[in-house]
């Protein structure tokens, strides 16, 4: 079985919150940028979103509008963990996600998503996990295919060059989201 796994750090978002930085909302800049990623996703069956419950992180997965395979809205779990999240806690979320779900979008922040896709990244192109590690602007989504359940990423190594959950790699560059 082959699932896809979306990872996208959220549309660009105003420097101040009303209180603090979980309150901070998106541009009219990032409104944009959400809702082209909307238009690429509209098509990848996503069946369930994990989203980070900062504001900005909210406002970027509602202001894509994706549907699941079904026409319905697709299903998002708002989660507080995802805040701040190391790619051990993205790969712990990850792995609980249920196996009859084939297309998945984590919506978090930086450093965790970068640091995520770069490690799952690393064993196919060190070049292209060195470039997500230090060039994941704002509303940057990658795409992986996941061969197997989605548990086997719970232990995932990037390093271990003889594991078989490497997923296969299909980004989607930063210069396809709108910049100004």
């Amino acid at each position: 079985m082959t699932s896809k796994l979306y990872l996208m750090r959220h549309a660009q978002a105003e420097s101040f919150g009303p209180s603090g930085d979980m309150s901070r909302g998106l541009t009219d800049l990032g409104r944009d940028q959400a809702h082209h990623a909307g238009e690429l996703l509209a098509a990848a069956g996503i069946q369930l979103a994990m989203v980070s419950a900062a504001q900005r992180a909210r406002e970027t997965f509602a202001a894509m509008a994706l549907s699941d395979p079904e026409g319905r809205p697709v299903r998002a779990e708002y989660m507080k963990a995802l805040y701040d999240a190391s790619p051990a806690t993205l790969l712990q979320r990850i792995g609980e996600t249920p196996d009859e779900v084939s297309a998945l979008l984590v919506l978090a922040h930086a450093p965790g998503i970068p640091s995520l896709a770069a490690n799952l990244t690393w064993a196919a192109s060190h070049r292209e996990a060195d470039l997500m590690q230090c060039a994941f602007p704002a509303a940057t989504l990658v795409a992986f295919d996941v061969d197997g359940p989605w548990s086997q990423l719970t232990d995932f190594d990037p390093y271990d060059y003889t594991d078989a959950a490497h997923p296969r790699v299909s980004p989607v560059r930063p210069a396809d989201l709108p910049t100004g």
